[in-house]
């Protein structure tokens, strides 16, 4: 047994005997920082995951501040940008592909480039304006618009050249690389606006204290992923 291991099962040993409990810990006004343990992170990942396994699909705190940010189903919060983005982009890309083995000349690269362009331009826009603020539908409305403007897109490089052809693998290369350029600027998007939302709440984004997030960090702090800061004992 590792030595991470050997201090967790001594922490829920003395537990049992009556030393402190995880509230005891958070609320402890002269503890250290609190530390993510990246070893045994990465010892036992599955645990971890499954701890965290809330926050994996809902993205945001579960709290009065991002009630708008999330949509419920069977029991499960799951993000309205991730989901929605998701579930219009690849909808689109399949209703498009039907289309071409359909008829291939219904389908045109200037009309799909412009019109997947205005579609996310207008997205930004409406998104800059705060209109759907406290408004899950609109929200999800935007998200089509932008999920599926990217779409079209994305077929607009598919149709270069033809659908099939010698550098079919490149542009499924390329559509890739701008994919995934694409999601890295929203999650930073997304994490600025999350940032800028729990530095203005009254918990200044102390997760310990924070309701949205204390239920997870207690865990974390019980199964040994995160740790107060050792101090020096003459402090």
């Amino acid at each position: 047994m590792d030595a991470i291991e050997f201090q967790v099962v001594n922490e829920v040993e003395e537990d049992s005997q009556g030393t402190r409990s995880c509230d005891d810990i958070l609320d402890d006004p002269n503890r250290g920082r609190l530390l993510l343990d990246i070893h045994r992170v990465l010892r036992h990942p599955l645990l971890f995951l499954k701890i965290t396994d809330p926050f994996i699909t809902s993205h945001h705190p579960s709290c009065s501040h991002f009630e708008d940010h999330s949509v419920t189903f069977h029991g499960r919060r799951w993000c309205i940008g991730c989901t929605f983005n998701s579930l219009s982009f690849f909808g689109a890309m399949v209703i498009l592909l039907i289309i071409w083995l359909f008829d291939e000349t219904l389908l045109n690269r200037f009309y799909l480039f412009w019109g997947g362009g205005l579609a996310i331009l207008l997205y930004f826009l409406v998104s800059l304006s705060n209109i759907t603020e406290g408004k899950k539908r609109a929200k999800v409305l935007s998200k089509f618009l932008l999920g599926s403007g990217f779409a079209f897109l994305c077929w607009s490089i598919l149709l270069i050249d033809g659908l099939v052809s010698p550098i079919l693998a490149f542009k499924m290369l390329f559509i890739l690389v701008l994919y995934l350029g694409f999601v890295t600027g929203l999650n930073i998007k997304r994490s600025h606006e999350i940032v800028h939302e729990c530095e203005t709440c009254e918990y200044m984004m102390r997760w310990s204290k924070c309701p949205g997030f204390r239920e997870i960090v207690c865990r974390l702090v019980t199964n040994g992923f995160v740790n107060p800061e050792k101090r020096d004992a003459k402090n």
